[in-house]
Formats: structure tokens, C-alpha cells, sequence
């Protein structure tokens, strides 16, 4: 018989989806489990009394048997008996907070009460629902009695309700694991390296281990990380996996892999996601029913809508999921992430899995043990993480709201808040590193964050000012970043305006999510030096290593090595005869070039002297959209003779390819090196305290990462051919040289 296995929560959860979006995002605000409240409720139970107990119970159907398990926060004695306690923390105010507000809370509490009267034989059972403001720690209780057979028809509701639902994922599942042993790689061959590769990630999935690999540019890594991540499903040991990427080109390239698997007979659901500002219907993102038609009865949509989609969409990408979306009225954003439940494959940013401000909650410990995360172009990890878990305050910020939030109490402690982040400063200094702050001021933080949050909690979206929310919730995420601060982070006082809380070295952060997975691959082309990625990501000596050469031959790049010095005191000197090389380049090798330059500004110096070429030449601006991205590609073609010059760590520095005669030349004019601040000096001097050499953790390497991705543009296959040009004459010291790939020093 078929069978699947469902938390109490989840059950609860799904089938009391009710109202609108912005209902769900209030009271995912009020009421979050708070594991400090937990514990300090169940402190205060009685030695003869129970916490966390876990239950079970096979639920029969004619269609399938549901596995219903939980555990129960409490089993209480009281002068009337036996009471099932579920505990929630809560920001809502006491008399704001009704019996009946979340009826999800009681059908949780009702599914443990149901399972404990069938283990032991009770005819009934007190059910109780504590409340804690976190706040004031005041706690609301309400309590009801019911017989068994009350609570039989509480859950029976429950399982009807999400019974169309359980029997469309047992039906994909089944087929998924029918057609899995018989899926075989959907290439007639490997390339050089790819077998290996997938059979390191296979060996890795299948041990729950955590896997570090250096795999050329080229060589397939999509589909060499997600046929055997697919394949090592088989076995069982985990159920879905979540294919990390930062770039809309690597979400496509993975879609595509899914797609030929798909082809070749496996049954799989997957399902991308897709940025709220992107996908979103309205011109506004405001999720709320005042605003947003798709917003509101969100939840009383939903259901039929997921059994809709997955009953005849395989490859949920953005436009299935805006089509069913408009197709049933609601928000595709939302719907994206519902679907992640019943998705074999989930496509995302990296943000979805590390950023602790948008991290999908539906990515629970639960299910995250149960699920393989691969993370592309892992190269990037190390600034997003870094970025991620520093946290900023602005004074100047702080000193507007007194005027614009409708709370005294709140006005008084951001302007309190606003002379605590001056008054940091020593005289005479723009930039200073920080021990500690005061306690007071984190004390001040927290109140107002809190009184924040009760006066914003009622206001419609035209009355939220934009400058009170980012307050709101950038205070909200320095004190979470607070929680987390070690002697991986420092605090920075910039311009007597701004205290950053900054992330020094990721390492530590990244490492608690990796170990909340099956498994972990990262991988990248650009894994150099690969000892300062695996230490940056937080990798053990425990963990698996590969490092793959090239399938490409030297033969295919022609590399040349220009000594002009592009320091920024040498650029207005040496501009003419950076140039003139590159001119030469072109002269020397007709048809499609790129230009990588460290900054808009040299790009603009040097084209004030390439405007004299009398050649085609294509500038990238700042902040192109996709649709100008577009254009910018579409002119690389193979009959063309067009100079791009574009910027080192840009959008067209890495994850673009334009293979055979689209692209005959490229050039790294510069080593890339970030410009000196007071973070980067911080990062210098904490390598430097644990042996390492600093200045190369703050500077060469993450410029030198962009080299190698600019540099990788040119030779995309084994037919590809072009020249390779670097100018600067510190391309020629060991140090930079011992960085670059073996077939790109001289033959």
C-alpha cells in the first residue's frame, strides 16, 4: 500500500490554509517558535510531568496509509487530568491574541492529543495552548477538553483535506523511484574529467559526506553534479536536492540538465525560484489584500493549485509557475515556495539557504538532513556569506524617525540609538575598528525593535514610510547577527554614521548549514587557491577533495603577457600602450574580442584612446537589466567583429558562453586587486593573527578569482581556439603566475 510520512505540524499547517498572504506574514511575525520560550516553559513543568515526547500513528486509508509523527511539547497532570500542552511565542499584545486566531495551532495540538489517547487507551484528553509574549514573557493559556472520538474527527478533517495532495506526491514519488535505476547519462559519452567528477559527487551523496571540487571550465559540472545526485536518490537515504546558484544563466543551464534527464525517461518534479521583484504580478511588491488581488485568499487557492501543477507539470520553471499562477489567481511567489515541498529538484539562489533574512523556513532541519545541496560557482560564496552576516546601522537613519514613527517611545530610542553610533568615534577619525559597543545600546536596539514592530503591525501599506521599515528590519537583523558574533567578527564605526557589525570569515556560518544536509558538493571552476576556498567555506579535513585538470590543450590558447603596469598611479602613464596591446590583439586575431578591465573609470580611460581603432566597439554600462545583457551577447556572432570591454567580476566575467568563432579573443587588463578600506585591512590582520598571510586572503585571491573567471570566457570546448592577453607586469611574479591554469602559461 502506498505510505507517507507527514509531521503533526505540517498536516496541521496544510489543511487550515485560510485567507489572504498578508494574514499568513503577520502572524509568521507574531508567532515564531521560540526554542528559549520553549525551554523556559517546560523548566516549570513538575518532575512527574513530560517535554518533548514523540508520537506516532499510522492513519489507514483505502488510497494509502499517512505516518503522522510530532513531538509534543508537554504531558501535564492537573487536579482535572491528563493535558496536552503545545507552546507558542508570540509578539502579539494579550488582547489581541483570541482563542480561535490560529486555528493551525489547535489542530496541531489536537493531532497530539488524538495520538497519545490511542497510545494509551484514554477515552479523552485536556488540550492547551500556551501562549508566551516575548516581550513581556506574560503567558496566555486556553484550555478545552475533548473525547477521543472528537478528536478522531479533528484529524479525519485534517486528512481529508490533505489527501488529494499526499496521493499526487506518492504517485510522482513512485514513479520517480520506478524510472531512476533505469535513467542512464543522457550523453552518448563523458567528457575528459566528467566521470570522474560524477563519481565523486555520486561517492559523496551516498556516504552523507561533503565534497570540494576544482572542475574546469568546459567539462559539464550541471550535469556531472545532478545526474548523480539523482542517481544516489535511488538508494533512499535522502529525498530532494537544492542546486545552489547565483546567476539566472546557471538556474537556465541546470533546467536544461533536468530536462535531458527528464527525456531519458526519470520522473522528476523541479521547480526554480525566482526573486520576488521579478516574478511578481503587480508593479508594487505589497502582499496585501488591500493592494494584491493574488495576495489575497492566497490560502484558499493554494491547495487546488499545487495538486493542478503537479498533476501535469514536470519542470516548474518561472513561466509554468506564472501560468498556473494567473491560471488559479494567486501569487506566484508564494506558490514557487509552496512547491519546494513536493519538488524533487529545487533551483535557487544562494540566498534561500544561507541568508538568515531570507532563508526558506520550509528548509527545516526536518528536511534539509533529508536533502543534498550542490552549490555552483562556489567561488562566489565566500563575499554573499560574508555579506550575508554583517549587519549595518545608520545614524542619519536613526534621526529621521522620531518624526516619522507614531510612537514616542520608539522616536526617543532611535534618536537614542543615533547619538550611541556617533558617539563611538574618537576624534578626527572617519573609519575605526571596535571592540565592543555598550550594552545599553543593544538594550536600546532591542526596545526598539520591538516597540517598532507593535506599531507597525496594523498599518496598511500606505501608511508604512519606507525609511521606519528598513530601520525595522535592518535592527532586527543586527541584533540576529549579534547572536551569531564571535571572533570571526569585528565592529566597524565608518564616518560617524554607520556601525557595521562585519563578517570577517564565513567560515563558521557556512560550515552549521553545510552539516544541516545529507550532503555537500561545492564546486567551481575557479577553486584557486583551493586551500583558501575550502577553509573559507568551512571545510574539514574529513571532507572529500578533487581537483580536476583541464581537457583542454594548450594548444588551443595562445597566451601573451604584457609587463605595463596598471597601478592606479601608473593608469594615465601607461593607458596609451595598454592601448595599443590591445589593438594589437585584435589586429593580429580578426573576429570577436573581450576586454576585462578592474573599474568603469580605467574602462572609460581606455576607451578614449580605442574610440581611435576605427573598429566596432561595444561598452557594458552599469546596472544592465537582462534585457540589455541580452542585446549586449546577441552581437557576438560568428560572422561579426565586435570589442567588448566590460568590467572583471561583471555580469559578463563569468557564467557566459560564446563558443567557437563568437569569441576569438580575451583580455584581463589588471590583477584585479580590491581597493583598500578599513574591511579589507581587517580581514589582512586577521589572517595574519592566524598565520596566514593576510594581505593575499584580503587582496590576491578574491581579485585574482576574477582573472580566472574573465579568462575562462574564451575556450568553452574542445573546438574552441583564441589568444589569452594579460597586461600587467605582476602577472609575471610567482605569486600571481602560481594562481593561473597550466595551459595558460607559455608553451
Amino acid at each position: 500500500m502506498k505510505s507517507m510520512k507527514i509531521s503533526v505540524r505540517e498536516l496541521a499547517e496544510y489543511a487550515y490554509k485560510r485567507g489572504s498572504i498578508d494574514e499568513k506574514f503577520r502572524s509568521s511575525k507574531a508567532l515564531s517558535e521560540g526554542t528559549a520560550i520553549h525551554q523556559a516553559v517546560q523548566k516549570e513543568y513538575k518532575e512527574t510531568e513530560e517535554k518533548e515526547v514523540y508520537l506516532d500513528f499510522l492513519y489507514e486509508m483505502e488510497e494509502m496509509t499517512l505516518h503522522i509523527h510530532g513531538r509534543c511539547d508537554g504531558v501535564l497532570r492537573s487536579g482535572e487530568g491528563l493535558v496536552i500542552d503545545e507552546i507558542k511565542s508570540t509578539s502579539l499584545e494579550a488582547e489581541e491574541l483570541e482563542e480561535d486566531l490560529f486555528p493551525e495551532h489547535w489542530g496541531q495540538a489536537y493531532g497530539y492529543a488524538y495520538m497519545y489517547c490511542e497510545r494509551e487507551q484514554l477515552e479523552g484528553i485536556n488540550v492547551q495552548l500556551t501562549y508566551v509574549q516575548k516581550a513581556s514573557k506574560k503567558k496566555i493559556r486556553y484550555l478545552r477538553y475533548l473525547t477521543v472520538e472528537q478528536l478522531k474527527e479533528e484529524v479525519r478533517f485534517m486528512v481529508e483535506a490533505y489527501t488529494p495532495y499526499a496521493l499526487t506526491l506518492v504517485r510522482r514519488r513512485a514513479q520517480k523511484h520506478e524510472t531512476l535505476p533505469k535513467l542512464g547519462f543522457p550523453y552518448p559519452s563523458y567528457r575528459e574529467g566528467q566521470r570522474t567528477f560524477a563519481g565523486s559527487v555520486y561517492r559523496t551523496a551516498r556516504e552523507g559526506r561533503t565534497l570540494f571540487a576544482q572542475a574546469p571550465t568546459g567539462i559539464g559540472k550541471t550535469i556531472s553534479s545532478l545526474f548523480p545526485g539523482v542517481k544516489a536518490m535511488e538508494e533512499g537515504d535522502f529525498e530532494q536536492l537544492y542546486y545552489a546558484t547565483a546567476k539566472t544563466t546557471t538556474r537556465e543551464t541546470a533546467e536544461e540538465a533536468i530536462r535531458l534527464m527528464q527525456e531519458e525517461g526519470a520522473s522528476l518534479t523541479a521547480v526554480t525560484l525566482t526573486a520576488k521583484d521579478k516574478i511578481c504580478f503587480q508593479e508594487e511588491t505589497i502582499c496585501q489584500p488591500e493592494y494584491c488581488s493574488f495576495a489575497d485568499g492566497y490560502y484558499d487557492r493554494i491547495n487546488e493549485a499545487l495538486v493542478d501543477i503537479l498533476t501535469n507539470e514536470s519542470l516548474l520553471d518561472r513561466g509554468t509557475i506564472e501560468t498556473y499562477a494567473r491560471k488559479h489567481h494567486i501569487c506566484p511567489f508564494e506558490y514557487s515556495l509552496d512547491l519546494t515541498n513536493a519538488a524533487d529538484i529545487v533551483i535557487g539562489d544562494y540566498n534561500y539557504v544561507y541568508d538568515p533574512r531570507v532563508a526558506l523556513k520550509r528548509l527545516s532541519r526536518d528536511r534539509t538532513k533529508k536533502m543534498g545541496l550542490l552549490v555552483d560557482e562556489a567561488h562566489n560564496l565566500v563575499e554573499r556569506t560574508r555579506d550575508m552576516y554583517s549587519a549595518s546601522l545608520s545614524a542619519s537613519d536613526f534621526e529621521t524617525l522620531p518624526s516619522l514613527v507614531g510612537s514616542e517611545r520608539a522616536g526617543n530610542l532611535a534618536a537614542s540609538i543615533a547619538s550611541d553610533i556617533t558617539s563611538l568615534f574618537p576624534e578626527n577619525q572617519k573609519e575605526v575598528s571596535i571592540d565592543e559597543i555598550p550594552g545599553v545600546m543593544e538594550e536600546r536596539i532591542e526596545a526598539f525593535v520591538e516597540e517598532t514592530e507593535s506599531f507597525l503591525r496594523d498599518l496598511l501599506p500606505e501608511e508604512q514610510d519606507e525609511t521606519v521599515m528598513n530601520s525595522y528590519f535592518g535592527s532586527q537583523h543586527f541584533l540576529n547577527m549579534l547572536e551569531q558574533k564571535d571572533d570571526n567578527f569585528v565592529y566597524i564605526g565608518k564616518e560617524k554614521e554607520e556601525l557595521k557589525l562585519y563578517c570577517l570569515n564565513p567560515r563558521t556560518v557556512v560550515k552549521r548549514i553545510t552539516d544541516a544536509y545529507r550532503f555537500s558538493v561545492y564546486f567551481s571552476a575557479t577553486l584557486s587557491p583551493f586551500a583558501y576556498y575550502k577553509e573559507m567555506l568551512g571545510g574539514t579535513p574529513e571532507d572529500y577533495i578533487l581537483k580536476l585538470p583541464s581537457p583542454f590543450s594548450r594548444e588551443q590558447i595562445d597566451t601573451i603577457f604584457t609587463p605595463l603596469s596598471t597601478r592606479f598611479r601608473d593608469r594615465e602613464r601607461t593607458a596609451r600602450g595598454v592601448s595599443d596591446s590591445l589593438k594589437k590583439q585584435t589586429e593580429a586575431w580578426p573576429g570577436n574580442h573581450l576586454f576585462f578591465f578592474p573599474s568603469y573609470s580605467y574602462l572609460e580611460l581606455i576607451y578614449s584612446y580605442a574610440k581611435e581603432w576605427g573598429k566596432e566597439i561595444v561598452v557594458q554600462e552599469r546596472n544592465m537589466d537582462e534585457e540589455r545583457k541580452s542585446e549586449f551577447l546577441a552581437q557576438f556572432t560568428e560572422e561579426s567583429e565586435i570589442i567588448g570591454f566590460a568590467v572583471l567580476g561583471g555580469v559578463f566575467s563569468e557564467g557566459v558562453d560564446l563558443k567557437g568563432d563568437r569569441l576569438r579573443g580575451v583580455a584581463v587588463v589588471g590583477v584585479a586587486l580590491p581597493p583598500r578600506d578599513i574591511e579589507k585591512e581587517l580581514i589582512h590582520r586577521y589572517f595574519e593573527n592566524r598565520d596566514r598571510n593576510g594581505y593575499n586572503y584580503a587582496y590576491v585571491y578574491p581579485g585574482m578569482n576574477k582573472v580566472l573567471q574573465a579568462g575562462g570566457r574564451l575556450i568553452r570546448s574542445e573546438e574552441d581556439y583564441g589568444v589569452l592577453q594579460f597586461i600587467d607586469d605582476r602577472f609575471m611574479t610567482p605569486v600571481y603566475r602560481g594562481l593561473l591554469p597550466e595551459e595558460w602559461k607559455n608553451k
